[in-house]
């Protein structure tokens, strides 16, 4: 390595929450080697959720499964990564591509969770923890964190972390004011939907009762904010609503926007799904309900959280589609979840 200056190069997770989960072990990577040229690797979206922190001197953009993917992407990238010469890297998500990438980059020092038979492609492998052979969740946080241990990092910090650009927060207060929500009641924004898959979401004629419930007893203001593809969910759950919530469509929030929104609204209610750790990196209120996921990987942090979940012999399942009756989301009623959006707005 260079001196106390080694070159490093870092591959970010792929999922929006896992990527806000890293910021802990990503600072501490940068306090630990101030005098290094950091370079940070992943998706456009993640450059969008993490600027403003300081994390890197080079960002590179990567995604193995955009429009621009296939192998000669691949290698080009990799020959892109040989050229800068990086004495380490830090592989954050557990994807063997994300190894064979830094293999043939030639990074001197690499380290990653052994798994998914990776392990000869790292020269220095983090044994996970396990129980009779089977893989023990732990929180995520921890996890990241393990792995800047690995390369000789004290931790500084094991909160979440994100900042928001002023253009943006001048762009949400304008938004407040278009849509009327400047005159003192509370706003609470609502993320309906769940990229990783249906199991994740909650039932759309119980976000339209809540949305209802919100408006009628606490005189709240509601903003829907759906992901991209999400319109028709969308769409169902404004056609089952008494009341007329208020609605933006995706194309008028990328992340950098959507960061500004959750910090200015005083509680996010939302799917076990990337916004809720938006919300906890701005120390918001937050209201999430989890069906499939186990809450071990997410286990730290929630102070200014309210999970509710359903202990089912069936969940967590981890599945995207559930195979059976949905019972882990449409057990949990509307009206269980108004009182806990109640009770975190007390605290306001």
């Amino acid at each position: 390595m260079s001196g106390n200056s080694p070159r490093i190069i870092v591959r970010l997770p792929n999922w929006v929450g896992d990527v806000v989960m890293a910021t802990p072990a990503l600072l501490s990577l940068r306090e630990g080697f101030p005098e290094s040229k950091i370079t940070v690797m992943g998706k456009e979206n993640a450059r969008l959720l993490l600027e403003g922190l300081g994390l890197w001197d080079t960002y590179l953009p990567f995604n193995r499964h955009g429009k621009e993917a296939g192998t000669l992407k691949f290698l080009k990238i990799a020959s892109e990564i040989r050229r800068q010469r990086f004495d380490l890297g830090i592989i954050l998500p557990n994807s063997p591509s994300a190894a064979i990438l830094f293999a043939l980059g030639g990074v001197r020092k690499r380290i990653g969770y052994n798994r998914h038979g990776r392990g000869a492609l790292l020269t220095h492998p983090v044994a996970v923890a396990r129980e009779r052979g089977k893989f023990i969740p732990v929180p995520m946080i921890r996890y990241y964190m393990r792995l800047m241990e690995a390369a000789g990092v004290t931790p500084t910090t094991d909160h979440p972390r994100l900042e928001v650009h002023e253009e943006d927060m001048r762009w949400a207060e304008e938004r407040w004011e278009s849509l009327g929500f400047k005159d003192g009641s509370p706003v609470v924004a609502i993320t309906p939907g769940a990229s990783y898959g249906p199991s994740k979401q909650w039932l759309p004629e119980y976000f339209a009762r809540v949305s209802d419930l919100l408006q009628e007893e606490l005189n709240a203001h509601v903003l829907f904010l759906p992901g991209p593809g999400e319109e028709t969910l969308m769409d169902e759950i404004l056609s089952q609503c008494h009341h007329h919530p208020a609605a933006l469509p995706p194309s008028e929030t990328p992340l950098n926007r959507l960061k500004a929104i959750i910090k200015k609204a005083d509680l996010l209610l939302t799917n076990d799904t990337g916004p809720r750790h938006i919300a906890v990196a701005f120390r918001r209120p937050v209201v999430v309900l989890m069906g499939p996921t186990d809450p071990r990987y997410t286990a730290l942090a929630l102070e200014e959280t309210r999970v509710l979940r359903k202990d089912l012999s069936c969940s967590p399942c981890m599945l995207k589609v559930c195979p059976r009756d949905h019972a882990c989301m449409r057990l949990i009623k509307p009206e269980e979840v108004f009182e806990a959006c109640r009770e975190m707005l007390k605290g306001l």
